[in-house]
This record gives structure tokens, C-alpha cells and sequence, in this order.
């Protein structure tokens, strides 16, 4: 095993839980396939580089690759994304993150473990950029009682990603903390 810095990119479908309790069973169905429809094209029509990893975890799709593989800009293709959402009337966290993980010299991941009553699915190994991208994807959840200062629908960079692409964010922008990880919201 080896490791080496990467890129982590999540988008998520904002309104999922919402959207799960408040339509018809089959408008609920409808929606979410939609999401998932839109984010495979998206990753198979906008390739960002070589060697990309996409996980579908449901509320949202994860893609990973390693620093000097991308081929496109992280941000920009976060941005396409999360505008093909907002007009398909689909609101989206993206979360562009950076760290290190974890491979196989083989890059596989282990296929799936029967173990009679359960089945054993490795999605990872470890990887910062996916921990980093879900603390900054729960940290958006605004709920009026339990979470009024969440974050909110928007696209957040992390400070490393930022410092690993060499980029200089225009403005100052207010830093958003979480869990020991830093990032910006560059769009709403």
C-alpha cells in the first residue's frame, strides 16, 4: 500500500430529506433518480482526469483522483455540475476537499464479503479528502431547530485544495471551520 495526495469532490442533493418526506412515493423516486442520472453524466461526459474513483452514496456522488491527474479545474467542474442541478431545480452542496489516501499498488478495491445475513462493501480506504468532504457536507445541513447555523445549499473549497491548485481566492472570504478542517464558500 501507498499514499498520495488527492482531490475530493462530493455533490449532494440538498433537499433530499425533504424531498423524501414531503412528495408522493413516486415523484420522490423520480427526483432522486434524476440526481443520480444527471451526476453519472456528468462524470462521464466532463471528465475531470485519469484515473477517477466516483461513489454513489445516495444523497450524493463522491469522485476522487490524485493531485496532477486533473485534467480540468476542480472548481469549474463543480461549478458546471451544481448549475446543471439548479436548473433541473435540484438544490446541491459541492465540496471540493484535499488530502491524503490511502491505495492498493493494484488500485482494487476488495469486492463485496458475503457474510450470510450482511454484505461487506469496502468504498474506500482511508482517504482525508472524503472525511474532509463530509464533515463540510454535514456542516451545510440547516435545520430551524437543531441546526440553524449550518451552512446552507453552496459549493465549498478547502483551504488545502485551494493552497494544492495555487490559487488565490479573489476576495477574503469568511472561513468556515469544521471538525479541523477550513474551507470557503466560493458560490451560493
Amino acid at each position: 500500500m501507498h499514499d498520495e495526495n488527492a482531490f475530493g469532490l462530493l455533490v449532494s442533493y440538498y433537499d433530499v430529506e425533504n424531498d423524501e418526506y414531503a412528495l408522493e412515493r413516486e415523484d420522490f423516486v423520480a427526483r432522486f433518480t434524476e440526481f443520480k442520472n444527471l451526476m453519472l453524466d456528468c462524470v462521464e461526459s466532463f471528465p475531470l482526469g485519469e484515473s477517477l474513483r466516483a461513489v454513489d452514496l445516495g444523497h450524493a456522488v463522491y469522485v476522487e483522483m490524485a493531485d496532477g491527474d486533473q485534467e480540468e479545474d476542480p472548481i469549474v467542474w463543480l461549478k458546471m455540475v451544481r448549475a446543471r442541478l439548479t436548473g433541473r431545480e435540484l438544490r446541491s452542496v459541492g465540496v471540493l476537499s484535499y488530502g491524503s489516501r490511502w491505495l492498493d499498488d493494484d488500485d482494487e478495491l476488495p469486492e463485496a464479503i458475503d457474510m450470510n445475513k450482511a454484505e461487506w462493501v469496502s468504498v474506500s480506504r482511508p482517504s482525508e479528502p472524503l472525511r474532509r468532504a463530509l464533515y463540510a457536507e454535514t456542516a451545510s445541513r440547516q435545520d430551524e431547530d437543531d441546526a440553524p447555523d449550518g451552512w446552507g445549499p453552496g459549493l465549498y473549497v478547502d483551504t488545502e485544495a485551494v493552497e494544492a491548485l495555487g490559487r488565490a481566492l479573489k476576495n477574503a472570504p469568511t472561513p468556515l471551520a469544521v471538525a479541523g478542517a477550513t474551507f470557503f464558500r466560493v458560490a451560493r
